[in-house]
C-alpha cells in the first residue's frame, strides 16, 4: 500500500501540473481581452507600476512606459503621470491645477481624450480668458495618504495653483501590499481563478460584499481611515502655507446611484473635509440622474468611461470657478466651501 502511494504520488502532482499548464494556455488564450478586469488590472500592476523608497508613497509608474490595457493606451511620461511633459516652473499667464488621485484619476479603461482631467482643461478654456492647464498625476490603487505623501515631496514642485485631490470610496483603505508569490506574479490562471474564488466567497460563504467592505472602512477604529483624515489635515496645512487653493473633489460608486447606498459615508468625508477647511465638490450631483452602466468602461468594470468623464469634468469646472474666482492672472481668493452634499433620492 505504502509502495502504491509512493510511485502514484509523483504521477498524480504530474496529472495535476498538465492540467493547470493547459488551463494556463486556456486562460492566455480566452481571457487576455479588455472582458478580464482582473487580468488586465494585474497585467497592469505588473508592468507598469514599481515601489518608491519615498517613505507613505508606496508604489509610483515606472518612468517612460507605454502599454494597453482594457483596449485602451496608457503612456507614461518622465515624472510618471499619464499625461504630457511639464517643466518645473510654469508659463507666465498660466493656472496649473494639479490632480491627485488614484485609478479614476488615471483615466483606467478611458482614451486620454476622455479622462476627467483632459476634458477638464478643455472645458476651463473655453473662455479664453487666461490658459489653464490640468496636470493628471493619478497612480492605481493611490490612496488618500499615499497622494498626499506624493504631493508633500514632489508634486508641489510642479508649482499648481489649485491641487484637486480626487476621492472615492475605497481611498480610506490601508496602502497595498505587493504579494511575494511566484504563482500571483507570472500566472495567467491562478489570477483568473483567484478573481472566480473571490466571487464565490462573497457569494456562498459569507465575505463581505462590496457594500459592506466599503462601510467597513470607515468604522472608527480603522487605521485606514485614522490615515485618511490625517492626511486631510496635512494636506491643508501644506497648502495653507504655500498659497496653493486646495479642493477635494468626491467622485461616487457607480453601481447604484438613486438612493445612493453611501450618502452618510460621503457626509462623513465632507464633515472631515469642511473641519480643515477644504473646498468640497460633490461629483454626485454629475451623474446621479444617469443610468449606472451607462457610466461604465464595460459591463464587467465599473471605472467611468468617457460619458462619466464629461459629467464630471463640467462639475468640477463649475465648482473650480465657484470656489475660486480668479482676481488676477493666477492669484485666488478663497470662498466659503461648497454646501455640503444633502441626502439623494
Amino acid at each position: 500500500m505504502m509502495k502504491d502511494f509512493v510511485y502514484g504520488l509523483p504521477m498524480a502532482v504530474m496529472n495535476l501540473l498538465v492540467v493547470f499548464g493547459l488551463f494556463e494556455i486556456y486562460v492566455r488564450i480566452t481571457q487576455t481581452d479588455v472582458a478580464n478586469f482582473d487580468i488586465e488590472m494585474w497585467l497592469y500592476v505588473r508592468e507598469m507600476k514599481q515601489v518608491n523608497d519615498v517613505p507613505g508613497m508606496g508604489h509610483e509608474h515606472v518612468l517612460h512606459q507605454s502599454r494597453t490595457y482594457m483596449g485602451v493606451s496608457i503612456s507614461i511620461n518622465s515624472v510618471g503621470w499619464r499625461d504630457e511633459e511639464y517643466p518645473l516652473e510654469k508659463l507666465q499667464d498660466t493656472v496649473r491645477i494639479m490632480m491627485l488621485g488614484d485609478s479614476l484619476t488615471l483615466g483606467w479603461g478611458t482614451p486620454l481624450e476622455s479622462v476627467t482631467s483632459t476634458v477638464l482643461e478643455n472645458l476651463l478654456n473655453e473662455s479664453g480668458v487666461r490658459k489653464y492647464k490640468v496636470l493628471n498625476t493619478g497612480v492605481d490603487n493611490a490612496n488618500t495618504a499615499m497622494q498626499t505623501a506624493y504631493f508633500l515631496h514632489e508634486g508641489f514642485r510642479f508649482q499648481p495653483d489649485i491641487a484637486v485631490l480626487n476621492y472615492f470610496i475605497n481611498d480610506a483603505e490601508l496602502p497595498p501590499t505587493r504579494t511575494e508569490n511566484f504563482l500571483v506574479e507570472h500566472s495567467y490562471a491562478a489570477v483568473f481563478l483567484s478573481g472566480r474564488l473571490n466571487i464565490l466567497m462573497r457569494t456562498y460563504w459569507g465575505q463581505d460584499d462590496w457594500r459592506a467592505y466599503y462601510r467597513n472602512l470607515y468604522d472608527d477604529n480603522q487605521s485606514g481611515w485614522r490615515n485618511t483624515t490625517q492626511a486631510f489635515g496635512k494636506l491643508a496645512r501644506f497648502c495653507r502655507e504655500r498659497g496653493i487653493d486646495l479642493l477635494v473633489a468626491n467622485y461616487p460608486e457607480l453601481h447604484q446611484l438613486i438612493p445612493y447606498p453611501f450618502q452618510d459615508i460621503m457626509n462623513l468625508i465632507a464633515d472631515q473635509v469642511k473641519a480643515h477647511d477644504i473646498s468640497f465638490c460633490d461629483l454626485l450631483l454629475a451623474v446621479e440622474r444617469e443610468e449606472p452602466r451607462s457610466l461604465w468602461v464595460n459591463p464587467t468594470d465599473a471605472h467611468p468611461n468617457g460619458k462619466a468623464g464629461r459629467l464630471f469634468a463640467a462639475r468640477l469646472r463649475d465648482c473650480v470657478r465657484t470656489s475660486y474666482p480668479v482676481k488676477g492672472t493666477s492669484n485666488f481668493s478663497r470662498c466659503p466651501t461648497e454646501p455640503f452634499p444633502s441626502s439623494v433620492g
